[in-house]
C-alpha cells in the first residue's frame, strides 16, 4: 500500500494525515464521495459567498456509526438521501502533544430532492464532474490522497453501475 502522509495547520495545530487503509476503529468524523445517478460529484460550501468547496460528512455523535453519520449529514448539508455506501478506508490525524483521531471516507450513490430547502446548516451544493474534482475540491492538490480517493470512489461507482446494468439485464 502506497503512503500518504500530509501535514497542514488546523485549528493552529501542526498535524499529519496519514492514510491507514481499513480500520475497524471508530472515527471522529466521516465523509463521503458521492455521486449522483447522472455521474456527479457532489459537494458542499458554506454559501454562495463562500468559496471553498468541501466533501459532504461530518462529526459521529455519540451512540451512532459513521454510515449513520453519513445519512444525517448528507441530509442536513445537501437534501442527499443515501441509496448505497461502500467504505474507503480511514486516515489518522496526528499532532505532537498527542492528540489523535481517525476519519472514515466512503463512496457513495445519492438521490437528491430539489435544491431549495431551509436546513439547520448553511450549506450550498454543488455538482461537479469526476474530471473537476482535483480543482473544485478544497484539498485536491495540496493533500496527494485527493486523487488516491477519487481513483477508489470512481471504481465503486463503476462496480455499481455495471451491477445494476446486470441485474436491469436480468430483469428483462
Amino acid at each position: 500500500m502506497m503512503e500518504y502522509n500530509h501535514r497542514i495547520k488546523l485549528q493552529g495545530r501542526d498535524v499529519t494525515l496519514t492514510w491507514v487503509g481499513q480500520t475497524t476503529i471508530q472515527p471522529a468524523h466521516a465523509y463521503a464521495l458521492a455521486f449522483t445517478a447522472e455521474y456527479e460529484i457532489l459537494l458542499v460550501s458554506g454559501g454562495p459567498d463562500d468559496p471553498d468547496r468541501w466533501l459532504p460528512g461530518g462529526g459521529v455523535e455519540p451512540g451512532e456509526t459513521p454510515e449513520q453519520t453519513l445519512r444525517r449529514e448528507l441530509l442536513e448539508e445537501a437534501d442527499a438521501s443515501i441509496v448505497a455506501l461502500e467504505y474507503l478506508g480511514s486516515q489518522r490525524l496526528d499532532d505532537t502533544d498527542g492528540w489523535q483521531e481517525y476519519q472514515h471516507f466512503y463512496w457513495c450513490r445519492v438521490s437528491l430532492a430539489p435544491q431549495g430547502t431551509t436546513r439547520a446548516e448553511t450549506t450550498l451544493r454543488h455538482l461537479i464532474s469526476p474530471e473537476e474534482f482535483l480543482d473544485t475540491l478544497e484539498w485536491g492538490h495540496s493533500d496527494p490522497k485527493a486523487a488516491m480517493l477519487l481513483a477508489r470512489a470512481l471504481e465503486s461507482e463503476r462496480k455499481y453501475r455495471s451491477q445494476r446494468e446486470l441485474n436491469s439485464l436480468l430483469d428483462e
